[in-house]
C-alpha cells in the first residue's frame, strides 16, 4: 500500500505540463532582442492562383548581429545559401557578407566581391534577391519592428498564446489584418492582406509565417508560407563559422573584361537599350502570329488596314494588370472605328489568361505565344506599339503609368 501511495505523486509529476516560459507578448520580444547568431533553414512555398503558378525556395543561413547602429537598425553579418526551385530545377546561390564587403556566387559559379551598406539596399539587409531576404525575420535586424506592429492604427491585431503540452512547444500567434480604407481610391470590397506569425518559446523566433494578400481591383494576390527550423541560437560557433568563412573550391572569378569589346562597362542605361532593340519608328512592323483566347489563329498581318494597339503583358505585371481596364475602354470607344487591341501574352496558358479577364469583366483581344519572335525583343513589361493601318510602327514604349492613358487617348484620336 505505501508502495502505491509513494507512486501517486510521481505519476502525477510525470503527467503535468510544462511551465510557460512567455507571459505576455512583450516577453517574446524580450527574448528576441538578445539573440546575437543563429542558424537557420527557411522553406517557402508560394502560390499565384491568378496566373496558375507555384514555387519553393530554400534558404539555409548562418546570422551574427554584429553591433547596434543608427536608426535601430543592426549591422549584421551572414552567410546564405538559396535555393529556387521551380518544375524540377534547382537554381543555387551562396553569398556571403562581413563587414561592408558582399561575396556573391552565382549559379554558374562566377565569384564577385563588392562593397555594400546593408542598410542602403532596398530590403535593408543587403540580400539581393527580394523573396531570399524574407527568410532573415525582420524582428532580427529591426528593434523597432515590434513596436510598428502594434502601433499601426491601419492593422488589426489578434494574439494567440498556445500554452505548452508534452508534445508541442509554446507559441505566441500575431495575426495582423489590413483594415481598408474606403476613401482611397485603389478601395475594393474584394482586397484584403492579412500576415500571420507564429514565434515559439524558449527564444521567441518566428517557426512560421502566412503572408495572403489580394487586390480586388487587380484580380490578383498571392499566398505564401515561410516556414523555419532554428540551430544553435547564441552559440559562438556561428559567429566564428561566418568568420572564418573563405569562398569554396568551385568559385571561380569573372572572366576579365576586355575594354575595347565590351566599351569600357556595362550598359548604363538598360532603357535606351531596350527601347533601341524594338521596331524602329516608320518601319514595318514585323509579323506577329498566334491564337486568340477560343484557339483560333489570329495575326497582325490579318489587321492590316486597322489601327492596332499591340500589348506584350503579362498577368502578374503590376503596371500591365493597371493597364488593362483603360485598354478595354479603348477597345470599346474606338473600336467601332478600326481601332484594335491586341494583348500578347507568352507566359501563361490561353485558358487562364481568359479566366483572369472574365474575373475583372474585361473584354482585351488577345495573342498567345509560344515565345516572343526574334523581331520583338522585349525584355520589360508592358510594352506597346502603335501600328498604323499601313502596317508601320507609328511609336512604341514601355511601362504604363498615371498620364499614359490620357496620352495613348490623344496618340489614337490623331491616327484614326
Amino acid at each position: 500500500m505505501n508502495r502505491i501511495l509513494l507512486f501517486a505523486p510521481l505519476a502525477l509529476l510525470a503527467c503535468s505540463q510544462p511551465e510557460p516560459v512567455f507571459t505576455d507578448a512583450n516577453d517574446v520580444r524580450d527574448a528576441i532582442m538578445q539573440i546575437e547568431n543563429a542558424q537557420f533553414r527557411a522553406h517557402v512555398t508560394n502560390s499565384v492562383e491568378a496566373s496558375d503558378s507555384e514555387w519553393e525556395r530554400e534558404v539555409s543561413m548562418q546570422w551574427v548581429r554584429t553591433h547596434a547602429a543608427e536608426d535601430s537598425t543592426y549591422d549584421m553579418a551572414w552567410i546564405l545559401e538559396d535555393a529556387f526551385i521551380q518544375a524540377g530545377d534547382t537554381s543555387r546561390y551562396l553569398s556571403r557578407l562581413w563587414g561592408n564587403e558582399l561575396t556573391y556566387i552565382r549559379a554558374d559559379s562566377s565569384k564577385s566581391i563588392d562593397p555594400v551598406d546593408p542598410r542602403k539596399q532596398s530590403n535593408g539587409n543587403g540580400i539581393g534577391n527580394y523573396y531570399a531576404s524574407l527568410t532573415l525575420p525582420t524582428v532580427l535586424t529591426d528593434s523597432i519592428w515590434w513596436t510598428e506592429q502594434v502601433g499601426d492604427s491601419l492593422v488589426a491585431l489578434e494574439w494567440e498564446h498556445v500554452l505548452p503540452t508534452r508534445s508541442t512547444p509554446e507559441q505566441f500567434i500575431l495575426i495582423s489584418t489590413s483594415i481598408p480604407d474606403s476613401t482611397s481610391e485603389d478601395f475594393h470590397p474584394d482586397s484584403y492582406d492579412v500576415q500571420k506569425w507564429a514565434f515559439q518559446a524558449p527564444h521567441g523566433l518566428p517557426v512560421r509565417h502566412e503572408l495572403s494578400w489580394y487586390r480586388g481591383d487587380m484580380g490578383y494576390g498571392s499566398d505564401m508560407t515561410i516556414e523555419w527550423t532554428w540551430e544553435n541560437v547564441n552559440q559562438p560557433a556561428t559567429a566564428g563559422a561566418i568568420a572564418d568563412w573563405t569562398a569554396p573550391d568551385w568559385a571561380k572569378d569573372p572572366e576579365p573584361i576586355d575594354p575595347e569589346v565590351a566599351g569600357g562597362g556595362g550598359s548604363e542605361d538598360w532603357f535606351e537599350e531596350a527601347m533601341a532593340s524594338l521596331p524602329a519608328i516608320g518601319d514595318e512592323a514585323p509579323a506577329l502570329a498566334g491564337l486568340d483566347l477560343e484557339g483560333e489563329p489570329v495575326s497582325l498581318e490579318a489587321l492590316n488596314g486597322q489601327l492596332v494597339y499591340v500589348d506584350f503583358w503579362y498577368i502578374g505585371c503590376g503596371p500591365c494588370m493597371s493597364a488593362l481596364p483603360h485598354l478595354a475602354g479603348m477597345q470599346e470607344e474606338f473600336g467601332p472605328e478600326g481601332f484594335t487591341v491586341i494583348g500578347v501574352n507568352h507566359h501563361q496558358k490561353a485558358e487562364t489568361v481568359k479566366r483572369y479577364l472574365n474575373r475583372r469583366e474585361l473584354d482585351v483581344p488577345q495573342m498567345m505565344l509560344d515565345s516572343l519572335p526574334a523581331e520583338y525583343p522585349v525584355v520589360a513589361y508592358p510594352t506597346w506599339c502603335l501600328v498604323g493601318r499601313d502596317g508601320r510602327i507609328i511609336d512604341r514604349n514601355i511601362g504604363y503609368g498615371e498620364d499614359t492613358g490620357a496620352f495613348l487617348d490623344s496618340l489614337v484620336q490623331v491616327y484614326l
